[in-house]
């Protein structure tokens, strides 16, 4: 009688379009894992830190107070609300910023961990974008002394704009970064390359700059490439929650947007889970 175990590929390829059925089921099961290691990101942030926490409010509190300046000279007075929207713009670009350049190396920085024991490779990359999300919501209460100097007072567009421009900037750095970490993995230029992105998108993105403005200098075709950076509506939609003014993008845009991170989620999803298994050998 043979008493051998067939042997079993551990982590085999998916299939690309059960991948998203995984990826979740992996949120799920594997919640406690997340939450550890989401809570050991955030720690190891700030441990080393005299101020510790204390830089989630001053780092985009600095950086708007650089950009405010900057703009200043360039451009002369700007609106009464611009600092409020500048350290908007500031917090939603960097939660984005980050958090796609986290997805994008999951691999690799995870390389020593993912060559002793086998787990489900995306927590990489979940992990990482998460703790960055408390972060961005905790800076978020950066810009309360603002809005009360400014005498900025919101109104019920508070508690579905600011959730769905935060949620619509998570999935689409998070969509985009699961796409091409398989291929980081062969070759770091990749996330080189995207950190250029980062950097070029803060001036292409409305960070210093607003919808507003954009409409008020460029119409028509110019107007529609603006609205075409899927990055527009959620910095709009953040600014309009916390100023309680109406929200003038055109509703194409919103749901173009809106569908553009959605899909970026799951193909970046779909991508990831074919991939993964086949390009740790390259780790």
């Amino acid at each position: 009688m043979n008493d051998e175990v067939p042997m079993v590929e551990q982590n085999p390829s998916v299939p690309f379009l059960t991948g998203p059925r995984q990826f979740f089921r992996t949120l799920f099961e594997e919640a406690y894992l997340i939450r550890n290691l989401v809570r050991r990101d955030i720690k190891s942030r700030y441990s080393r830190a005299m101020i510790g926490f204390g830089w989630t409010f001053l780092e985009p509190l600095l950086l708007s107070i650089v950009y405010y300046a900057l703009f200043t000279i360039i451009a002369g007075t700007p609106d009464r609300l611009y600092p409020l929207h500048v350290i908007t713009g500031v917090i939603v670009w960097g939660h984005f910023g980050k958090s796609l350049q986290a997805s994008v190396g999951s691999l690799t920085k995870g390389k020593n961990l993912i060559k002793q024991v086998y787990f489900p490779r995306e927590i990489l990359a979940i992990s990482p974008v998460l703790a960055q999300f408390w972060i961005s919501c905790t800076a978020l209460l950066a810009v309360i002394p603002v809005m009360l100097y400014l005498d900025v007072r919101p109104n019920v567009q508070i508690f579905w704009m600011i959730p769905l421009g935060l949620f619509l900037a998570t999935i689409l750095a998070l969509g985009i970064g699961m796409l091409v970490a398989p291929l980081n993995a062969m070759s770091e230029d990749v996330q080189h390359l995207f950190r250029f992105i980062v950097r070029a998108g803060f001036f292409v993105s409305p960070v210093m700059w607003t919808y507003e403005m954009a409409a008020s200098r460029a119409s028509g075709d110019w107007l529609g490439a603006i609205l075409l950076n899927p990055m527009v509506t959620p910095i709009t939609l953040v600014r309009k929650g916390l100023d309680g003014s109406e929200l003038t993008i055109p509703l194409e845009y919103l749901m173009y947007s809106t569908g553009f991170a959605i899909g970026a989620l799951f193909l970046g999803i779909a991508v990831f889970k074919k991939w993964e298994a086949k390009v740790v050998k390259y780790l």
